[in-house]
């Protein structure tokens, strides 16, 4: 017997036992509801086919994924229009659309360049969700998976929407807070700017040497690319050379008291090249620093020139 033959049959026998009373009610006999055990599990298993579907559609469909999709696709197919338009209100209002739209601009050229390599697909996805924010990241590599970026969105519902706040790297998958501004403002992640750099070889004469007890907080050295005694050229990610993606990234890096760089992220630059800019940080060595006798910590920023080849 099929599941439909089934389920007529079972119909048929109920209608057969269908007791009127006075007022008007429906009454079965205990055993007018009784599924054949087969048929009952058939049911079971429709149902729950039926909600895994329904909630599968809504992640993919309606989901904060689906805007990441819509975007890359858009910027594949050159529409730039369509991909500013699923950037949220804070977005706009924090870079303006004109910037937005030119950075978009530049995204799109380089997909379709790379792609028109050889197709390029995204992988490896991470996603947090906390009611209305979000965050995807997931690796944009060539087919044979030899070159990849990883990208991270920040999104938030706007008026029922998943819309797009901000566009990084590896950095944004370190911030806790989906809700931060750490993850959807980028200027959250900058170093606040230091009016007056001290010169870590020549500290100030008047800097007071820090006491056995106390803590001793790094000091500021600026740009920090000319005091390395090692500084490795960052990697040039082919799908970075395939968009001809170039320009200066700037890295915020924290330098021990040994000379060893422990902490680094990127402040400005292309999204293409900030995630070799900050390996190639975190691989900088520097002679130790000492403020009146004391080894310090510095904290500065190294830059890194790309160019198109």
């Amino acid at each position: 017997m099929s599941f439909g033959e089934g389920v007529k049959k079972v119909t048929r026998s109920q209608q057969a036992v269908v007791d009127l009373t006075i007022e008007g009610c429906v009454n079965f006999p205990a055993n007018a509801l009784s599924y054949p055990p087969e048929d009952a599990m058939k049911t079971k298993l429709f149902v729950i086919i039926v909600l895994l579907c329904c909630a599968g559609c809504s992640l993919i469909f309606g989901g904060p994924r689906s805007t990441v999709n819509k975007f890359m696709e858009a910027a594949k197919a050159g529409d730039v229009d369509g991909m500013n338009q699923l950037f949220s209100r804070r977005a706009i209002n924090r870079d303006g659309l004109e910037k937005i739209g030119a950075n978009n601009k530049n995204f799109s050229a380089m997909s379709q360049q790379a792609n028109s390599r050889g197709s390029y697909q995204m992988n490896n996805f991470n996603e947090r969700q906390a009611g209305d924010n979000a965050r995807i990241g997931f690796h944009y590599q060539n087919k044979e998976r030899t070159d990849s970026v990883r990208m991270v969105f920040a999104l938030s519902k706007e008026d029922g929407v998943w819309k797009i706040d901000n566009i990084g790297g590896p950095e944004l998958e370190e911030v806790e807070d989906i809700s931060s501004a750490a993850l959807k403002d980028p200027s959250a992640l900058s170093p606040s700017p230091s009016p007056e750099p001290i010169p870590f070889e020549f500290p100030s004469p008047s800097s007071a040497a820090p006491t056995s007890n106390s803590p001793r907080r790094p000091i500021s050295g600026g740009v920090l690319n000319g005091k390395a005694t090692s500084l490795p050229k960052p990697s040039y990610p082919a799908v970075a050379r395939a968009a001809k993606a170039s320009g200066t990234v700037v890295v915020q890096v924290t330098v021990d008291e040994a000379g060893n760089v422990t902490e680094a992220s990127p402040v400005s630059g292309h999204p293409l090249l900030r995630a070799a800019a900050v390996s190639a940080a975190r691989c900088a060595k520097f002679s130790p620093t000492r403020l009146a006798g004391q080894p310090v910590k510095v904290t500065g920023v190294i830059t890194y020139n790309f160019v198109a080849e």
